[in-house]
């Protein structure tokens, strides 16, 4: 017999009172990973609820005694406590050494036979149960053995007598629990399938001497916390994943207005969930996505997390989880995913969702392969046009031949002259002597004309001198955006691009410099231009998009992490509908630019997916299946 089964009076029967508490409070649960809510793992049961149970047995145990026999109870669990051999057994039904695995859990209260098998997909076992039953089906006098029933009806009783208490009676039921037990193998459906016994008592004693007495030859036998799962699901929880997990989406093609479906990797395959046994679980994947374009949506876009392998196609895609969320068209959100077993995924998001029910089949096949009748679109195009000319510097001709570049991709995206009216601002920095309203950074001024129109005044714009390392005149821009506010189309899409490098001045509290001379200098007009981007986004419906080269200052780890920050923020804020870095691909640029001016076709429907955040390159594109 093991030590910790021998029994010492007084001191075994408060172990046991605990033992017996802590399952009705949720203890054992909290302790093996699944806390009912607000429950502490190591919180000790209410001992004035146990007292009631060895009432009568001698003087009452004061609280020291109570503190001493928690720490023991929680001592031995942990030392009782094994899960040997279950990493062998899933691995061989993995690998397909064996085709199931038959689990028979023992616990305080209950007994369950179960059947692990892979399903026909493949991709997670399944738990099929083949009995269920409590320890009081088989122990209330009935069984052929005279006396009377061996466990008493009030729950909280039955379980001090189950954990080894013995009380005033005087009361032992381990003979009865080993009758029960044999009882319950002897009439359930073992195959042939190799056997893994889980005792979920680790430190009752009659649980565990009942278990002792089957003596598998090669079965393991694991021991855990008095933990009751609803399925014995969370013993695989430490499988690795068979298949990658993926979050599915739809994709715009600005430039062409085709949809394609893709999909971004979460977890690659052979991923686990963490330590076992309550240990910390995975990291969590922080994923940017957005709704469909107006038009395109109804307001409710899902997201579906499947499980498939690297070259299989959407139609061979299996659906791990899928949420419906509340997105209005064009809006951001982030989700946050956290791996839990293998195909089990859970999802923290701020917004409101719930299960979506459509299956993956009809989300994929009724997302609309190509969109169309684009609406007018309305381009405002900010370049600056101040930067360094020592040692040949060409980065303000850089940005004026990107400008042309999106300029003639957007137009080659929605077509037709009369679709589309492009405006030009240049802005420059403030001279460093400038009082308020000394000059105007805006120096260059083209009101909404014809794509060619704005490409050939680009080739006359010249470079204008650096007069600050930090900062440039980029706060005068939405302030003469909200100046043209008349020459908005009414039906049109409106877009302001900002092809630039530094931030704008800040208008008070400059951010700190750490490791250069020179300090941040405010705006001398002390213009307020978050506010009015705010006022031009909201009310006028302004798309914001930013071509952003970063200068060397804004490297976190060699510049300026103070300035770096502040600058990030600021053009977070100007390309908070697509922020890309210079040199991008002006087709995608363009994408993002005309992508919410398209609409369904007439007989079309909406897109259902979420649709990817930004430029990522994360996104794997796939060819419809």
């Amino acid at each position: 017999m093991h030590p910790d089964h021998a029994g010492i009076g007084i001191e075994d029967d408060l172990r046991a009172a605990l033992r017996a508490v802590d399952v009705m409070e949720g203890g054992p649960a909290a302790r093996a990973g699944r806390p009912p809510a607000g429950a502490d793992p190591a919180a000790a049961p209410d001992h004035r609820l146990a007292a009631r149970l060895i009432a009568g047995t001698g003087t009452p145990p004061g609280s020291h005694a109570w503190k001493r026999a928690w720490r023991d109870v929680l001592a031995r669990e942990r030392a009782r406590t094994t899960r040997s051999g279950l990493g062998w057994a899933l691995t061989s039904l993995a690998c397909g050494r064996f085709a199931a695995l038959d689990v028979l859990e023992i616990g305080c209260e209950r007994l369950r036979l179960s059947r692990l098998a892979y399903g026909t997909d493949g991709h997670a076992p399944e738990a099929r149960p083949l009995a269920d039953s409590a320890w009081g089906e088989f122990t209330d006098g009935t069984d052929g053995h005279p006396g009377p029933p061996a466990l008493p009806a009030e729950r909280l009783r039955r379980l001090f007598l189950l954990a080894g208490g013995t009380g005033p009676a005087a009361a032992d039921v381990t003979d009865p629990l080993t009758r029960a037990l044999h009882t319950f193998v002897r009439e359930t459906p073992l195959g042939t399938a190799p056997l893994l016994v889980v005792v979920r008592a680790a430190g009752w004693r009659p649980v565990e001497q009942a278990a002792d007495t089957l003596r598998p030859e090669t079965a393991p036998v694991l021991r855990l916390p008095a933990y009751w799962p609803g399925h014995p699901g969370d013993l695989i929880d430490d499988l690795p994943l068979r298949h990658a997990i993926w979050l599915a989406a739809a994709d715009i093609d600005g430039t062409s207005g085709t949809v394609g479906l893709v999909r971004r990797p979460l977890f690659p395959a052979g991923s686990r969930t963490g330590e076992p046994a309550g240990g910390e679980p995975g990291a969590v994947v922080r994923v940017p996505v957005a709704a469909p374009p107006h038009g395109a949506t109804t307001g409710e876009s899902a997201a579906v997390v499947v499980s498939a392998g690297p070259g299989e196609p959407p139609s061979r895609w299996r659906p791990v989880r899928a949420d419906r969320l509340e997105l209005p068209p064009g809006s951001r959100a982030a989700l946050h995913y956290r791996l839990r077993g293998p195909d089990r995924v859970d999802l923290a998001y701020d917004g409101h969702h719930e299960p979506e029910t459509a299956p993956w089949p009809a989300l994929a096949h009724t997302t609309p392969r190509r969109l169309s009748r684009p609406r007018p679109v309305d381009l405002v195009l900010a370049v600056e046009v101040a930067g360094p000319q020592a040692g040949g510097g060409t980065a303000v001709e850089e940005r004026l031949q990107e400008a042309a570049a999106v300029v003639a991709a957007v137009r080659h995206a929605v077509g037709g002259d009369d679709t589309l009216r492009v405006g030009l601002i240049g802005y420059r920095d403030h001279a460093p002597l400038d009082r308020p309203h000394d000059s105007d950074p805006i120096v260059h001024r083209l009101g909404m004309a014809t794509a060619q129109a704005a490409e050939r005044a680009l080739t006359g714009w010249h470079h204008s001198a650096l007069r600050h390392d930090f900062a440039t005149g980029l706060e005068h821009v939405p302030h003469e955006l909200a100046a043209r506010r008349h020459l908005w189309r009414p039906d049109s899409h409106r877009v302001l691009l900002v092809i630039g490098s530094r931030p704008p001045h800040p208008r008070a509290a400059p951010p700190q410099v750490l490791r250069r001379s020179a300090a941040v200098r405010i705006c001398p007009d002390r213009v307020e231009w978050e506010a009015a981007l705010d006022e031009v986004r909201h009310y006028d419906g302004v798309a914001c998009v930013a071509v952003v080269d970063e200068p060397a200052w804004m490297d976190h780890l060699e510049g300026e992490p103070h300035l770096a920050r502040w600058a990030d923020r600021a053009w977070d804020l100007f390309g908070a509908d697509g922020r890309f870095t210079a040199g991008h691909d002006p087709r995608r640029v363009a994408s993002a630019v005309t992508a919410p001016a398209l609409c369904l076709p007439e007989d079309g429907a909406p897109i259902r997916l979420v649709v990817p955040d930004g430029a990522s390159g994360e996104w794997l594109h796939e060819a419809a299946g």
